[in-house]
């Protein structure tokens, strides 16, 4: 039989004499929790680009239209719970996401302004090991109204009576107010190409609709509007918004535009965006940008101006005393 005794260095046996230190039992047990800390650590890894599963994959689609006709710069996101990564389809309207971890994920694209999806405009996906996973997104261009820049909804306050009020009577002949150039507050009469006044009940009938079509970097802008000033010229503009804003919503000129000076649709050099109203006064056209200006910025609004003097002053600053703006639309 074995004897053992006490000291203070710990627990010795007679026989053979071993030594077995408290020290060293603390050290086995604290060196077991930590190996099994790392094997849990390892069994449930978290991957930022995928849910668990094993393998890479790749996610791929496209947006197109119903006649398929793609919309570029569409933001589409790829994520996995409160992680995401996004990406902006190409001019062929596609989009790719590489190296995908395996496991389920959601797609979801940002609609182009005016748009509504025919698709779902997201859709859960399961990513498998060296397989792609295609998502195709459909979606429709919006009419959007044409709002009269009067009332509730101005752009500018310009539309004013002889003595530079707000008119209120539809029978009185209306005057266009210098908002910008010197002298400001100098009233334009505002009339037809055969000298007639425009009164406020005349001014008020104008309504309409315009529809935006991207194909690729081009759009294709189809303008629909009566009531216009008969044979009047009118000239469109893209006036587009860092933010949204609705229709009606004061709009910060200092703050919220993209460009200090608003672009024409079509060239450059505003001879592409002219149209005459016919003598009824009614507009029926389409007019063609290089670029698909549903997916240029956040916001845009395409205001119609109405030129007084007949005459276009192409794509720079424009002049108060020749034109005011007669018609808005808010594409959001």
């Amino acid at each position: 039989m074995e004897l053992a005794r006490q000291n203070r260095r710990g627990t010795v046996f007679n026989a053979p004499y071993k030594l077995i230190p408290q020290a060293l039992l603390l050290i086995a047990f604290f060196a077991m929790i930590i190996c099994l800390t790392l094997l849990l650590s390892c069994s449930n890894g978290d991957d930022t680009t995928g849910s668990q599963g094993a393998g890479i994959g790749e996610v791929m689609g496209s947006v197109k239209d119903e006649d398929g006709n793609p919309y570029p710069n569409t933001v589409v996101k790829l994520s996995t719970g409160a992680t995401f990564i996004e990406t902006k389809t190409d001019s062929d309207g596609n989009f790719d996401f590489n190296d995908v971890a395996g496991g389920t994920h959601e797609v979801t694209i940002s609609l182009p302004l005016s748009t509504e999806g025919v698709t779902n405009t997201s859709t859960a996906i399961n990513v498998q090991d060296n397989q792609t996973v295609t998502v195709d997104f459909v979606i429709r261009p919006l009419q959007v109204k044409a709002h009269l820049n009067f009332g509730n909804v101005q752009l500018l306050e310009e539309i004013k009576d002889e003595n530079g009020n707000t008119p209120t009577d539809p029978d009185e002949p209306l005057y266009a107010e210098n908002i910008f150039d010197e002298p400001l507050g100098l009233l334009t009469a505002i009339k037809t190409p055969d000298g007639e006044h425009v009164t406020l009940s005349e001014f008020k009938s104008a309504q309409g609709n315009l529809m935006v079509h991207c194909n690729g970097d081009t759009s294709i802008v189809e303008i629909a509007l009566e009531g216009m000033i008969p044979n009047g010229t009118y000239t469109f503009w893209l006036a587009y918004l860092n933010k949204t804003r609705s229709v009606g919503e004061p709009i910060d000129f200092a703050n919220d535009f993209v460009n200090f000076t608003n672009p024409p649709i079509g060239s450059a050099s505003g001879t592409e965006n002219i149209v005459v109203a016919t003598e009824d006064g009614t507009i029926n056209t389409s007019l063609q940008h290089t670029s698909c200006i549903l997916t240029d910025e956040v916001a845009l609004v395409i205001p119609v101006l109405y030129h007084i003097n007949g005459k276009t002053f192409g794509g720079g600053h424009v002049p108060d005393p020749e034109e005011m703006v007669q018609m808005l639309a808010y594409f959001q």
